[in-house]
Order: structure tokens, then sequence, then C-alpha cells
């Protein structure tokens, strides 16, 4: 059985979540919301592990051809670019 929820999103973070609902990285808005409040049960329980995490890192890599060292490269210029910036959602 299944529950409908109504909720409100700040305009910015609606278009992120259209935007990768219309790169089909979801089916729907829906499944994009129960991915992200699955990931947040997980993580609540500490069952979120590294291998969850890197999943995504994983299927874009292997989609770019990109190597670890690539991935991992890319993360630390985002973390370091995080730093000077506040998250605006």
């Amino acid at each position: 059985m299944q529950v409908t929820t109504t909720i409100s999103l700040p305009k910015k973070l609606a278009k992120e979540m259209d935007k990768q609902v219309g790169k089909g990285k979801f089916a729907s808005k829906s499944e994009f919301v129960r991915s992200a409040v699955r990931t947040y049960l997980l993580f609540q329980e500490g069952k979120l592990s590294w291998e969850i995490l890197a999943s995504p890192f994983r299927t874009f890599a292997k989609k770019t051809k990109l190597s670890e060292i690539d991935i991992l490269e890319t993360v630390e210029r985002g973390r370091n670019r995080g730093k000077s910036k506040k998250s605006s959602y």
C-alpha cells in the first residue's frame, strides 16, 4: 500500500530534482524522493556504507571511462570549492 504525501521545496532544490529526473537518473519525482528518504533512513540507522555511497560514482566512472584517480581528484576539487561556499539549498 502506498501513501501520498505533499511536500514543498525551495525553487532551486525543485529545479535540481527536475534536472535529475530529466537526465533519466530517476523515473519520476516520486522515485527521487523515495531514494532520498531511503538513503537518509539508512544513514540514521548507521547502515549507510561506503559501498552504497560510492555506487553512483562507480557508475559514472564506467560510463565516462574515468579512472579511480580521476574521480578522486574531481571529488577533492569539489571539496575544496565547497569549503569556500555555503550550501544554497
